[in-house]
């Protein structure tokens, strides 16, 4: 090459550099094809399925003895986890045989209050009847028995004196009778030794009479009226606390009885509740189907936290779904969680195709049937659709895809490069528009449907206009 030629090809760099630097910040505007489409990553979840969870009312632990396989075909009533149920069993039975004696108890206890209810009212009327009775027999003893008895033990000393009087004065006349002639017969005799044994009587008669007199009066009379007394006291002091008692024995009774049947109550319970989670404890399958491990819930198949329990030694925990039954012949759905960004462009019943990595080749139709209206936790949004998946490809629960929806289509749309565009103040868009003259003027425009690359505008352009960066 000439040194001409070099230097000429040097000074022609610098001006192709720059047409092509003007030509790439043009853009002219003329009709062309424009698609909105969003990709979204899915997997395939049955449209129905039952989760499989234990919910003990009592028991806790729930020990796996044995299981079916992740992903296994069962048919209804077979064991998909086996429970070591001994513990069980032996606490079950151990209860029912408390049960019996536990009834018979309760029983008895229902007998005695039944009988409490009717001996507590006579009792308490009794021990008021004797407090009365006693006071009634003080009184009448201290105001009208005991001066009696005072003055009938006098009388008896006056009556006993008077008698040794009496028959003292008839010995005495009858020795003067008798004695007139200085001689005695034989029967005055007697009539005289009968009279003398009468005055000796007599003599005696008086003699105890008096020592039994001192002795009541001292000791007999008085006692009698300390004892009626102290009567009067005990049965005033046992009514005042068998008012008390009884009444309180009684309620306590009550309470008692209370207690036991809400306790018998409590165990007839407990062993209904154990019964039930030993029930619980045959875990078989509702019918023909698919056991998948873990939940499929919300749009996820999450198998981590279920994979830990089960196996064998393991204690499942209440109230987490273990394993997902899937119904023989279930159809299967595609779950998909997106970015706000993609909510404009995923309408209802937008449709689109999939592909799966059985056969990155074979797409199959798909809908969208629905979008959450509120974002998950984690700040997606939930998409559901349906898919019309060919028989050849053999896609089962847990397998994913990659679906592409094509939500707006147009033939011939005035799109010009998203770039292009420029923000005003007050929000609204505007681009440069080259002139006839070359020089350019900024146009407003009003922008419609968009991708990541290009633009619609609706309103604003023609077709031919130049535009430049």
């Amino acid at each position: 090459m000439t040194t001409m030629c070099r230097s000429l090809l040097l000074c022609l760099t610098p001006v192709i550099a720059l047409t092509s630097l003007s030509q790439a910040d043009e853009y002219t505007v003329e009709p062309k094809p424009f698609k909105v489409e969003t990709t979204l990553n899915a997997v395939f979840l049955p449209a129905q399925s039952q989760p499989i969870l234990i919910k003990p009312e009592k028991w806790t632990d729930f020990t796996v003895t044995g299981l079916v396989a992740q992903g296994a075909v069962v048919k209804k009533g077979d064991r998909l986890i086996s429970i070591d149920t001994r513990q069980l069993d032996d606490q079950i039975a151990a209860t029912e045989q408390a049960r019996q004696s536990d009834a018979l108890t309760l029983a008895q206890a229902k007998h005695d209050l039944a009988q409490l209810e009717i001996t507590t009212p006579r009792s308490l009327a009794a021990y008021a009847r004797n407090e009365i009775e006693d006071a009634e027999n003080l009184k009448w003893y201290t105001e009208i028995g005991h001066p009696i008895e005072i003055e009938q033990t006098h009388r008896s000393v006056k009556r006993a004196e008077l008698a040794l009087a009496y028959q003292a004065e008839e010995l005495k006349q009858l020795m003067r009778m008798y004695g007139e002639d200085n001689k005695t017969e034989e029967t005055e005799e007697i009539i005289l030794t009968r009279t003398r044994n009468s005055v000796d009587r007599a003599q005696f008669a008086l003699k105890a009479t008096k020592i039994d007199a001192a002795q009541a009066l001292k000791t007999t009379i008085p006692r009698k009226l300390k004892s009626l007394q102290l009567a009067a006291e005990n049965s005033r002091i046992s009514n005042s606390s068998a008012q008390q008692t009884l009444p309180r024995t009684l309620a306590q009774k009550r309470i008692a009885v209370a207690k036991a049947i809400h306790d018998d109550n409590e165990a007839i319970k407990n062993l209904a509740q154990m019964k039930a989670d030993r029930a619980m404890m045959e875990i078989t399958a509702p019918a023909d189907g698919v056991v998948y491990y873990g939940s499929m819930e919300h749009g996820r198949w999450s198998p981590t936290a279920a994979v830990k329990v089960l196996k064998v030694g393991g204690k499942l925990p209440a109230d987490v779904t273990l394993m997902t039954f899937i119904p023989a012949q279930t159809p299967l759905t595609l779950s998909a969680f997106t970015e706000e960004n993609k909510l404009s462009a995923l309408t209802p019943k937008a449709t689109g195709y999939a592909i799966t990595n059985l056969d990155r080749y074979q797409s199959f139709p798909v809908t969208l049937t629905g979008i959450g209206s509120h974002p998950e936790a984690d700040g997606s949004f939930h998409a559901t659709l349906t898919a019309t998946i060919p028989a050849t490809l053999k896609v089962v629960p847990g397998m994913k895809a990659t679906i592409r929806i094509i939500s707006q289509s147009v033939d011939k749309a005035l799109k010009i490069p998203a770039s292009y565009l420029s923000r005003a103040d007050d929000g609204s868009y505007t681009v440069k528009v080259k002139l006839a003259d070359g020089k350019s003027a900024d146009r407003s425009v009003t922008v419609g449907p968009s991708n990541k690359e290009w633009v619609v505008v609706t309103k604003g352009l023609e077709k031919d206009q130049v535009i430049i960066k």
